[in-house]
């Protein structure tokens, strides 16, 4: 399944309420009410509108997800500690980029990142509360996470780092008495680079992520 054929959660949801149309006596007798906008949009990325709604729905899940012990089962980007309206912006940006339109969903991983999300709730009927206040059911709620495992798998191809043999032996040479107790370099040496890749990749991650931010066309609208 390709990430083009996967439809933003929200970005089409509204956030409605009951009223009567501004139309004539005659008309309001003999037609229902008419439902009345009352989202309201925040940012716009390019064309795209990110709304109140979608705030709304962000902070929430990813409250829910700040505290689950599983928390990193579900991907880099919806544990990023950053501010939900922002982490909203990087994803649509993320959206746009040629890789988020050829990479296929892996839907194992989706479909574990929604029963990890949905576990997090004291009970299964909290978890149906939380779908039932937004309106949505477990197909759409997959397709969110579905998403969230495209995007996170853009991340991955995009930040491309490598690690060199000087690297590891100077990150060896700083902790080998405090972190490996003075153990050889050789019985160590696969942890090294696990966490020089790591430490090089976060850097080149943030590089990158700040780069795309900073030249993405976007407005902000109102909060």
């Amino acid at each position: 399944m390709a990430a083009k054929a996967i439809p933003s959660l929200l970005l089409i949801a509204v956030f409605c309420i009951g009223g009567r149309s501004p139309a004539s006596a005659e008309e309001s007798t003999t037609s229902p009410p008419v439902q009345t906008l009352v989202d309201r949009v925040l940012v716009a990325v390019g064309d795209t509108p990110i709304t109140a709604y979608q705030l709304a729905f962000e902070t929430e899940v990813r409250a829910q997800i700040a505290a689950s012990p599983r928390k990193q089962g579900l991907g880099r980007l919806l544990n990023e500690a950053v501010d939900p309206l922002e982490a909203l912006i990087f994803r649509e940006i993320l959206r746009r980029l040629p890789p988020a339109r050829t990479i296929s969903v892996d839907e194992a991983v989706a479909r574990s990142r929604l029963r990890l999300f949905e576990g997090s709730f004291e009970t299964p009927s909290a978890s149906a509360s939380f779908r039932a206040r937004w309106g949505i059911d477990r197909t759409a709620l997959l397709e969110f996470f579905k998403e969230s495992v495209v995007l996170d798998e853009v991340v991955k191809l995009s930040v491309v780092v490598q690690v060199s043999e000087q690297e590891k032996r100077n990150y060896y040479e700083r902790n080998k008495n405090r972190v490996f107790g003075d153990k050889p370099e050789a019985a160590v040496s696969d942890f090294i680079a696990q966490q020089v890749y790591l430490l090089k990749f976060e850097a080149e991650y943030n590089s990158w992520r700040s780069r795309l931010r900073a030249n993405a066309q976007k407005r902000y609208i109102g909060r």
